[in-house]
């Protein structure tokens, strides 16, 4: 990766991160207003980049948001694994998806395949502990999605790696502010779990997966043969 590319993919990294600190905080200070202002500036800023996306890159942020917008609606409104502070679908959550994974996206490569691994050993390590000491049943399920993920999905094992770190950061800070919350008890499955699952990063692991999968799915056999865009 050049310098101009590094500093461009460290530069998407901040402003990522910045707006999705942003958005938290302002749903925290005012949920109802807040959350439209919220809203606003995550919307404006995912529109941004895939504005700015080339033609290879546009698609991944379409399914992402597609993915992760039809994900939201089944697992809050539908299963009831967490709620959001007004009962809503927050304003800021899609397009805050997308925000997340470019994040994910411009990390990974930077993330050694020794690192990945050692990353993965040490998730199973904390679901482990969570079992033990929190009674987080339904995290050894989660791993569970996450490692056969890991394992089938060779070549995104680094952001795979990513994105469970990362989505676990943004759980504890969106949970630490009220933003969501998530139930005691699994529905349906009548699993315990702690809020945040410690195993969370699978959904978004598994959104990731989806991503590259639709994307190869829709595309020609000759276009499955080749390479997902650099994030450079």
């Amino acid at each position: 990766m050049s310098g101009a590319s590094s500093a461009r993919a460290a530069g998407t990294i901040a402003l990522c991160a910045a707006v999705l600190a942003a958005a938290l905080v302002l749903d925290w200070l005012a949920p109802l207003w807040g959350q439209l202002a919220a809203g606003l500036l995550t919307w404006t800023v995912a529109l941004a980049f895939i504005d700015r996306a080339d033609a290879a890159q546009r698609p991944m942020l379409f399914w992402c948001m597609a993915w992760a917008t039809a994900g939201e609606l089944f697992c809050s409104l539908a299963w009831g694994l967490y709620t959001y502070r007004l009962g809503n679908i927050a304003h800021f959550v899609p397009p805050g998806h997308v925000l997340l994974f470019l994040m994910g996206w411009h990390l990974a490569p930077r993330v050694p395949q020794a690192a990945a691994h050692a990353l993965t050993a040490a998730y199973a390590v904390l679901t482990l502990l969570a079992l033990l000491l929190l009674r987080d049943q339904f995290s050894v399920l989660l791993f569970a999605v996450y490692g056969a993920l890991y394992w089938r999905a060779a070549g995104l094992r680094q952001l795979l790696a990513t994105m469970f770190g990362l989505t676990l950061g943004i759980e504890l800070f969106g949970t630490s502010l009220g933003v969501w919350g998530w139930a005691d008890r699994t529905p349906w499955l009548g699993l315990t779990t702690i809020n945040p699952p410690v195993a969370v990063g699978a959904f978004y692991c598994t959104l990731d997966a989806l991503i590259v999968w639709s994307i190869r799915a829709s595309a020609s056999v000759s276009a499955r043969r080749t390479t997902l865009p650099s994030p450079a």
